[in-house]
C-alpha cells in the first residue's frame, strides 16, 4: 500500500485532515502552544509525509529482516508484525525530532515546556501510525486472497489440462485401435485371457473416471491402477516393455497426484524405443529420500515426436499448488528419472 502511485495525494489528504481536526477540538489554544496556522500545518505535512515515507522504504526492508529472523530464531515472523515494530519507531522518531526543533528554536521553549506538544505530536502520530498500518493489512489480505484466487485459477487449468490430456490418452482413436487390436487376437487364441483383457480395460476406465478431477489419490490405489495400465500395455506390447513396480506396504496410504504415474510410463513410450532385443523398462519405486521415482532407460527414437510439453510441467505444477513442492527431473546417459514428493495428509 505504501508504495500506492497516489501516494502523495493521500499524504495531502491525512495532513489537511489532521490539522483541521486540530483547529476544531482547540488543541493549540487549549495548551497554550503560540504556533502559526501555516506552522502547524507545515508540522502535519512533514510528519505525514515522513512516517508514510519511512513505512514505504522499510517495507522493502522486511523480507530481508524475516529471513534474518527465521536464520536466527528458526521461526518465521509475520510481515505485518514486522511492519508494525518498525514503524513505531519510525513514527516516534519522524514526529519527536521536528517537535523538539519546532520548540526549541522557534518557540524557543526549555524541556519542561516542550513535554506536552511532543505528547501532543506523538499521540496524533502514532494514531496516523496505526491508521495506515491497519490501511496496510487490508490491502495485505487482499491481494493474499487475489493471488489465492489466481492460483486457484492456474491450478484449474492445469488441472482441466491433466484431465484433457488423459482422457485424450484413453479414450483417442490409437489407445481404442491397439487395446481392441489385442483384445480380438486373444478372443480367438486364449478366451480366458481375453476375458482378463476386458477385466484389467475396465478397470483403467473406471479409475480415470472416478479420480482424474481429485487433486490427491492415495499411493494404493494409483498403483492398483497402474497394475491394470501395466497388463494392457505388456499384452500390447509383449516382452518389448518391462514395468516393474517396487513400493513397500509402509508407503501405500501416502498421497500423489492422480494419473502422474500413467503419464510418466506415455512420456517414456513417447519418447523412447522399445523393442524385443532392446526392451524399455521402467522402474517405479521409493528411493532413501522416500520419494516415488520413476526410472526409465534411455532408447531415445531417431525421430522426436512432437510433445505438448503438457505432462511433466503439469504434474509439477499440480505437486506445487496442493502441495509447495515440485517433482525432479534427472538426466543422465542412461536413465531419465523423475522424483515425485510423497504426501501425507495431515489428520485433524
Amino acid at each position: 500500500m505504501f508504495a500506492h502511485r497516489y501516494r502523495y495525494g493521500f499524504v495531502v489528504l491525512i495532513a489537511a485532515y489532521s490539522y483541521v481536526n486540530t483547529l476544531y477540538v482547540e488543541a493549540l489554544e487549549y495548551y497554550r502552544i503560540p504556533l502559526a496556522g501555516w506552522e502547524v500545518l507545515a508540522l502535519f505535512a512533514f510528519m505525514v509525509t515522513a512516517i508514510w515515507e519511512g513505512n514505504r522504504l522499510f517495507e522493502r526492508q522486511v523480507p530481508n529482516l524475516q529471513a534474518w529472523l527465521k536464520r536466527l530464531t528458526g521461526r518465521e515472523v509475520h510481515p505485518l508484525l514486522l511492519m508494525l515494530a518498525g514503524s513505531v519507531v519510525l513514527t516516534f522518531l519522524a514526529v519527536a525530532g521536528p517537535t523538539l526543533l519546532l520548540g526549541r528554536y522557534q518557540l524557543g521553549y526549555a524541556w519542561p515546556q516542550m513535554v506536552m506538544p511532543l505528547k501532543l505530536a506523538l499521540t496524533l502520530g502514532f494514531r496516523i501510525n496505526l491508521f495506515l498500518n491497519t490501511l496496510n493489512a487490508i490491502f495485505f489480505f487482499l491481494r493474499q486472497q487475489r493471488e489465492a484466487q489466481i492460483e486457484a485459477e492456474r491450478f484449474k487449468k492445469i488441472s482441466v489440462q491433466a484431465q484433457y490430456q488423459t482422457l485424450k490418452n484413453q479414450v483417442n482413436p490409437h489407445f481404442l485401435f491397439n487395446n481392441l487390436n489385442v483384445l480380438s487376437t486373444l478372443v480367438y487364441k486364449d478366451p480366458e485371457a481375453a476375458s482378463e483383457f476386458i477385466e484389467e480395460l475396465a478397470k483403467v476406465y473406471r479409475y480415470v473416471l472416478q479420480n482424474f478431477e481429485k487433486e490427491l489419490v492415495e499411493l494404493r490405489t494409483e498403483m492398483e491402477f497402474i497394475k491394470s495400465y501395466a497388463y494392457l500395455l505388456e499384452k500390447r506390447f509383449g516382452h518389448s516393455i518391462r514395468i516393474e513396480t517396487d513400493v513397500p506396504e509402509r508407503f501405500q496410504p501416502y498421497y500423489i497426484v492422480p494419473v502422474a504415474l500413467q503419464m510418466l510410463i506415455e512420456n517414456a513410450i513417447k519418447h523412447n524405443v522399445s523393442s524385443r532385443s532392446k526392451p524399455l523398462h521402467i522402474r517405479i519405486y521409493v528411493d532413501d529420500t522416500q520419494q516415488l521415482v520413476v526410472q526409465n532407460n534411455l532408447q531415445p527414437k531417431p525421430e522426436k515426436e512432437t510433445s505438448t510439453n503438457i505432462g511433466l510441467e503439469n504434474i509439477s505444477k499440480r505437486y506445487e499448488f496442493v502441495s509447495k513442492q515440485r517433482i525432479a527431473i534427472q538426466r543422465d546417459p542412461e536413465f531419465f528419472t523423475i522424483r515425485m514428493p510423497l504426501l501425507q495428509l495431515s489428520v485433524a
